[in-house]
């Protein structure tokens, strides 16, 4: 039962350790209700009630000793008329020390004189939980951020206001949210001209020039370009973004520079990563993120000083088992840095329409977040990333697709701690199939990978605690993850579950963003001694619609 005259967002994207944590209620039409029943959940099961009666636009604070640790929540909001039960809905929060342990990727592109009123992203970001937002194309100029004047027209002919882009940063921090410049490592538009030294060549001396106005400079250490590059980041350090977003274009990967008269090939796996320890070194107290074009050269700059992961995806990463090979390799190191796919979804740039119901970024979001990934998909007033160029994203507005896309966010907000953590360690290839015993799943056609027409099933182990995670590609033969899918995935029911584990004082639930009820449900289950003389512990996994995870803890 959903209710149709509020809905509840908390009053920040995410919270640090020791902030309040407020509840905003907010009226969308007539109501008889006068109070409610706050119920928190995390992914063990219940953990809070409180009730409160009930003002228009009211905020609801919750006890101060929910900050006092890290984690997440679901957030279950009852709606009452006396005794009579009106309707109920959800929301999430998180507790964190600091973003980068779940960055929730977003994305602002509009900053004309008149975004200078705009609100309306507030609130789009803290009902989706958006808790780090690259300010795309919000410069002047890639080599010269800001202008001399407060309006400008950069460098694609969009006029912009940098008093928008401070009311925009600004705005982002009042959220809760902290606000990443975009800035290229090696684009110049006016530089090369004092500085012809610093240009990439190609072989035949020829500047490399992108789509015909940035030419690529020569990033690495000493050179006049490096300098100039790191001034213009400290300048938006300065102006109040926390962080910097540096960009490349996947191409070049060697090119020719003039040193000493001579040309010589340099390798700019190496140099991006030297660029990112010396931006940190710099300035130490801000987070950088560097984009892995296709996931180069994420082996490189995965050792530096990053604090996240970012792998922008292109072909041949066309399929859903590509996504999640991309963030298992990325997911090696171990520096417990969390993994972003800026995986855009071109489907709702060629039919709109049709993907807006749902099933195209679901399967995505799904594979992503079950392979423990954040996806940045994203931003503005609720708009969808179809492209590279993100002013031409999908406005998605009031559709009903946008409360899909809060079910996810709540989900991975609230039961995070199912997903991405790097303590937890993948064993499906050790624990299932073949001639493994320990999990036993029966009434499925399953696989440990991402397959057409099969339950993806996933088994990771943390100490004596399972997180089993199940995407269903039951009835989908296309297994391209930028494709439209029109069909859903085929419900699959009874899945039969045969643990052969030891261990006492047993807890199952199952958590899903997929049906209306949101909070984790306890599973019933059975415990036996088998024919092998190990303990089997069976259970059933009701149903399947799109991605459910199950938590099964031992003791």
């Amino acid at each position: 039962m959903e209710n149709t005259g509020f809905y509840v967002i908390p009053n920040k994207t995410q919270y640090e350790i020791g902030e309040r944590v407020w509840l905003e209620i907010k009226k969308t039409g007539p109501t008889k209700a006068n109070h409610v029943k706050v119920s928190l959940f995390t992914y063990q099961g219940e953990n809070l009630k409180m009730e409160c009666t009930l003002e228009q636009g009211v905020y609801i604070p919750l006890a101060e000793s929910i900050s006092e640790k890290t984690g997440g929540y679901l957030v279950k909001i009852e709606f009452f008329q006396k005794t009579e039960k009106l309707g109920s809905c959800y929301t999430a929060f998180d507790v964190v020390n600091c973003w980068t342990e779940a960055p929730r990727y977003g994305f602002l592109s509009s900053f004309s004189e008149e975004d200078k009123q705009k609100e309306e992203y507030q609130e789009f970001f803290r009902e989706m939980h958006l808790n780090v937002i690259q300010f795309y194309d919000w410069m002047y100029r890639h080599d010269e951020f800001y202008p001399e004047s407060d309006i400008y027209t950069d460098i694609m002919g969009r006029k912009g206001s940098m008093t928008a882009v401070a009311k925009k940063i600004e705005g982002v921090h009042a959220c809760g949210a902290k606000a990443i410049a975009y800035g290229a490592v090696y684009g110049a538009e006016s530089f090369q001209e004092e500085h012809p030294e610093c240009i990439y060549r190609y072989d035949n001396g020829e500047p490399m020039i992108f789509i015909d106005k940035i030419w690529l400079m020569d990033i690495h250490r000493g050179t006049a370009w490096r300098k100039r590059i790191l001034q213009e980041y400290g300048k938006a350090l300065e102006k109040g973004f926390d962080g910097v977003h540096m960009d490349q274009y996947g191409d070049p990967k060697e090119a020719l520079i003039l040193e000493n008269g001579k040309y010589v090939i340099r390798d700019l796996a190496y140099d991006f990563g030297d660029l990112i320890n010396e931006a940190k070194e710099k300035y130490p107290e801000k987070q950088f993120i560097f984009n892995a074009v296709n996931n180069w050269p994420v082996d490189s700059v995965k050792k530096s000083r990053e604090d996240c992961v970012y792998i922008e995806v292109w072909s041949p990463n066309d399929t859903y088992r590509d996504l999640y090979r991309l963030i298992a390799h990325a997911r090696e190191t171990k520096d417990e840095k969390r993994v972003i796919l800026a995986a855009y979804l071109n489907p709702f740039k060629t039919e709109p329409e049709r993907n807006l119901k749902g099933s195209t970024a679901q399967l995505a979001m799904a594979t992503i977040f079950a392979s423990g990934g954040y996806h940045l998909l994203l931003g503005e007033e609720g708009s969808v990333l179809t492209e590279a160029y993100y002013p031409d994203n999908c406005r998605i507005g009031e559709h009903s697709f946008r409360k899909i896309l809060k079910k996810y966010y709540d989900f991975i907000t609230a039961y995070g701690g199912l997903l991405f953590p790097e303590s937890w360690t993948d064993l499906t290839m050790q624990y299932a199939g073949g001639i493994n015993s320990e999990f036993i799943f029966e009434n499925v056609d399953w696989s440990p990978y991402p397959e057409a027409g099969k339950v993806w099933i996933q088994i990771y182990k943390r100490g004596r605690e399972f997180s089993i995670r199940c995407v269903n590609f039951t009835g989908i033969s296309d297994m391209n993850w930028n494709r439209t899918h029109e069909e859903f995935p085929q419900r699959v029911e009874k899945i039969k579950v045969k643990a052969k584990l030891p261990g006492e004082k047993k807890q199952i639930y199952v958590v899903t963003p997929d049906g209306e009820i949101q909070e984790p449900e306890e599973v019933y289950y059975k415990v036996k001694l088998g024919d092998d003389q190990r303990q089997e512990i069976t259970f059933e996994l009701d149903k399947l619609l799109v991605f459910s995870v199950i938590y099964l803890r031992l003791e």
